[in-house]
């Protein structure tokens, strides 16, 4: 499904940076990182509750946040995610999730890695305020 897509797409980032500012892109992207776990979380609860509306308030926020950093793997398997909330195909969503957290998990990880951040979050060499 989200196999061929690349987890963090560097050139998203360093385009937007382009566009505005590099220090700018990386803070989007900061926080970007720092909201992931949460929105992870609501999005899985939503499912589990099958609450439409959050659901798919939940997975288009993802879809969009990923794709602007360039997370394309994250955001393909939000929009398979997508189009099962909005059908309330809860039981083919549900066995999805833990997809998801792993995707999550990898983004985390070249995330952290591309603001210098170590893997428990910290920010310990990103130079942000």
């Amino acid at each position: 499904m989200s196999a061929h897509h690349p987890v963090l797409d560097p050139v998203c980032i360093r385009e937007l940076g382009e566009e505005l500012d590099h220090a700018l892109a990386l803070r989007f992207l900061s926080a970007y990182l720092d909201l992931l776990p949460e929105r992870l979380a609501t999005f899985c609860a939503a499912v589990l509750l099958e609450d439409t509306a959050a659901a798919m308030d939940r997975v288009l926020s993802l879809k969009v946040s990923s794709t602007m950093v360039g997370a394309a793997r994250l955001a393909a398997l939000a929009e398979v995610l997508q189009g099962l909330v909005c059908t309330g195909n809860w039981a083919a969503a549900e066995p999805l999730l833990e997809v998801l957290a792993a995707d999550v998990a990898a983004v985390l990880a070249a995330g952290r890695a591309a603001v210098g951040r170590p893997a428990d979050g910290n920010r310990a060499r990103d130079g942000f305020e």
